[in-house]
């Protein structure tokens, strides 16, 4: 074998060796990513949503929208205060949440309604209940949220006035395990008020009657799947329109925000897709 030869294997090698500890390094980089970094990362996002006929005294309005919280085994106390730190930080006029407040029976404390009362907005704070608030007790979570000053809209609305106009925030009860009645969400809405809804699970979406008319409704349940493959799918999303995974999405009926929440259930581990709050700004729209 001539010296040349030699040279060219070595650095065959070279390389191949190189590109099996990157490899690995990269591996091992990911699977740190998911489990010790990602999960506790929180992000807050800034969309900003049209809304068809908003008053212009709403125009520029900021939303809070907290979702899959998820306090339990996974999801510790002092990551939901994090999160409700920086929820008030961002200074928003209203707090919504979208359910999923804890997972399992043990994790409904009086140190969870105590933290959650940390969360303040000038117009008030609102939720609805997600599926495991179900399996946790319904009863129980609503008593909680009652303690920490969070206004429940199940299968209701409230006007809200700013500067003199007006904006209806309706919910309805979990797609899995409640019922969702909207005309009772949102009777005796004027038309001419833009009505946002809250509903814990984005499936709703293709089950909506046509009437009454919702103008954008904020959803979580998806948690985004917790895992984004790079360049590909999210292999563990728990809804049936897979389009409905996160960020802001054309419905059948209206426009909607996904958020992919703050805690997880199941698999402790994020990657590529990190724990969201997003901070929603309303700009006028047309009709």
């Amino acid at each position: 074998m001539s010296g040349k030869d030699k040279a060219r294997r070595l650095t065959r090698r070279r390389f191949l060796k190189a590109l099996v500890g990157t490899a690995v390094g990269g591996a091992m980089g990911a699977v740190v990513d998911a489990l010790a970094v990602e999960p506790r990362w929180l992000r807050r996002t800034y969309p900003v949503i049209p809304v068809p006929n908003l008053p212009r005294q709403w125009d520029g309005a900021r939303l809070a929208h907290l979702s899959d919280l998820h306090h339990g085994r996974l999801v510790p106390l002092k990551q939901i205060a994090r999160a409700v730190e920086l929820a008030v930080a961002a200074r928003p006029d209203i707090v919504v949440c979208t359910g999923d407040f804890v997972t399992g029976r043990g994790a409904v404390t009086a140190a969870l309604a105590r933290t959650l009362k940390g969360l303040r907005a000038p117009l008030g704070v609102f939720a609805v209940l997600g599926n495991h608030d179900h399996w946790a007790g319904a009863g129980a979570v609503r008593g909680m949220l009652a303690k920490a000053g969070i206004t429940l809209l199940d299968n209701r609305h409230i006007v809200l006035e700013r500067g003199g106009g007006s904006l209806a925030l309706a919910g309805v009860g979990d797609l899995w395990e409640d019922r969702q009645d909207l005309a009772a969400a949102l009777a005796g809405v004027p038309a001419e008020v833009p009505r946002l809804l809250l509903c814990h699970n984005p499936d709703y979406a293709d089950a909506m009657p046509s009437a009454p008319r919702v103008d954008l409704m904020l959803c979580g349940h998806t948690h985004g799947g917790q895992v984004k493959i790079p360049f590909g799918p999210r292999p563990m999303l728990p809804i049936r329109n897979r389009r409905y995974a996160a960020g802001l999405i054309r419905g059948p009926r209206c426009w909607m925000y996904v958020s992919r929440g703050i805690g997880m259930v199941g698999v402790p581990v994020r990657f590529n897709c990190r724990p969201e709050l997003p901070v929603i700004t309303l700009r006028r729209g047309g009709a």
